[in-house]
């Protein structure tokens, strides 16, 4: 569900997935128009809150003047204060109001966090209050200029984040946001993530951008843009900069375990380890950021070129890899394939490729095997089964010719064309996954159509498949023939 979006705001275009640097705007350590300089940033987020208290409400002074910054800027409006500390002084309608004066180019209302230690009465009045406070907001706005996000709660109870996306989406919003994500995400509980997003994204209108609240590592990027998340925000690049934290794509390590750099950007190109321990801390600080973003930044123009070539997924099947957490969060996202496979471009300009058993379960298969159960054979009395690696070529006259191709399954000859069928790359060594689930589709297909067919002939392949083809043909055992085949055929 990964997607490339191009957003206009009243201080320019942007594209999506992109990650938004949080700006504090009484302690800016990197200035936002350096961060466009030297990162490509397209769009900053800064706290209304926050600026409310340090620089009152002049009406006189922008967002923009304050950050002193010309490009896109988004504000959050204090919820997380909120969940950090349980309240702030400053009615939602204010929030709004003075949102409205400093003019950001996307503004979001003052939110009830749920969190995840909340009880289940708790959650549902974090969605009530939220969506009341939606309601009121778009009474309220005035400013032609400003587009509003309108966040979504409920926490790990999804059926309550699922009727907050679809109020919420009913309501006069261009932009939605994810909440509590955060405490999840520190946590590693990744999977836990994946049921939030989908809840979310499934009862969301898609033609709006979605943001995920505090996800700005790199390494769980790409499974969120999968998700089809298109906004991130990262205070992480400062906060882990400040503990001496040096971010990866794979993970993070800390500066006082490193001998070397691991990394190409520019900061880690030009210096060494001994060289940034022994700077003051300020400047220590800064290089660790700039290189934390180096780094994000980094991944995302990875990821774009990933949607773009069509290799999201495979993209996302490695970085999943990273961490153990992060494999039980793909697992899980594998479990919504039916909702996923309605998304994917039913042709694509790459081919497919296997890389792990997870592929079984990408939408291409899986729309395969949908297209299979309102197949139908053509009249002819025999059945040809031949176990094809694409460089194998078996001319049949008079029969019907059925390819087993991992990890797609059955392949009738006269669709074999048919992207991806003849356009994926798969290991010659079947791993026992694909080779059951390839096996399966054969069974399942003798199981509705073998009673059609007076003979049945499996070219078996007993160096790859063993037996395991041969069992298959059981709903056609009393008319089957088998003939092993060797590498030469």
């Amino acid at each position: 569900m990964g997607r490339i979006g191009r957003i206009k705001t009243a201080h320019g275009e942007l594209l999506t997935p992109t990650l938004m640097p949080v700006i504090d705007p009484a302690d800016i350590v990197l200035k936002p128009k350096e961060m466009r300089r030297e990162f490509g940033t397209e769009l900053v987020i800064t706290n209304a809150y926050l600026t409310m208290l340090h620089f009152g409400k002049n009406p006189d002074l922008k967002i923009h003047q304050i950050l002193d910054y010309d490009g896109p800027i988004m504000t959050d409006s204090g919820g997380y204060q909120i969940l950090r500390y349980g309240n702030i002084d400053v009615p939602p309608e204010e929030i709004v109001r003075y949102q409205e004066l400093i003019s950001p180019d996307i503004a979001t209302i003052l939110d009830i966090p749920t969190g995840i230690n909340a009880s289940r009465e708790y959650a549902a009045e974090t969605v009530k209050i939220t969506l009341e406070r939606a309601k009121q907001a778009v009474e309220i706005r005035s400013n032609p200029e400003v587009m509003w996000c309108g966040p979504i709660q409920g926490g790990l109870f999804t059926d309550l984040v699922e009727y907050s996306a679809r109020e919420m989406g009913k309501l006069d919003y261009q932009f939605h946001a994810i909440g509590s994500p955060v405490e999840l995400l520190n946590e590693y509980r990744y999977a836990e993530v994946v049921d939030l997003v989908m809840a979310a994204k499934r009862n969301l209108p898609l033609d709006r951008p979605v943001h995920l609240f505090g996800a700005g590592h790199p390494m769980m990027l790409s499974l969120a843009v999968a998700m089809g998340c298109d906004l991130f925000d990262s205070a992480a690049y400062i906060l882990f900069a400040r503990d001496g934290r040096y971010m990866t794509a794979e993970g993070t390590l800390h500066l006082d375990e490193l001998d070397f750099l691991p990394c190409e950007c520019p900061v880690c190109a030009s210096t060494t380890v001994k060289e940034i321990k022994r700077e003051k801390e300020d400047e220590k600080v800064k290089l660790l950021a700039r290189h934390n973003l180096h780094v994000t930044f980094g991944e995302i123009r990875r990821i774009r070129q990933a949607i773009a070539d069509g290799r999201l997924w495979e993209y996302v099947q490695i970085k999943c890899r990273a961490h153990p957490s992060l494999l039980e969060a793909f697992q899980r996202f594998l479990e919504y394939g039916d909702f996923i496979e309605r998304f994917d471009p039913v042709t694509k300009r790459t081919a497919f490729f296997y890389s792990g058993s997870e592929s079984i379960k990408r939408p291409e298969v899986l729309r395969h095997r949908q297209r299979i159960k309102r197949y139908t054979p053509p009249q002819l009395e025999t059945l040809i089964i031949f176990p094809g690696f694409g460089e194998k070529k078996i001319d049949v006259e008079g029969a019907h010719l059925l390819k087993i191709v991992p990890p797609f399954g059955v392949v009738p000859e006269e669709l074999e064309e048919v992207y991806p069928l003849s356009q994926h790359e798969v290991p010659k060594e079947l791993d026992a996954e694909m080779a059951r689930y390839t096996a399966e589709s054969l069974e399942a297909y003798l199981k509705t159509h073998g009673g059609r067919y007076q003979q049945v002939i499996l070219f078996n392949d007993e160096k790859r498949w063993g037996e395991m083809l041969v069992k298959a043909c059981h709903p056609v055992a009393e008319k089957l023939e088998v003939v092993q085949i060797s590498e030469k055929i």
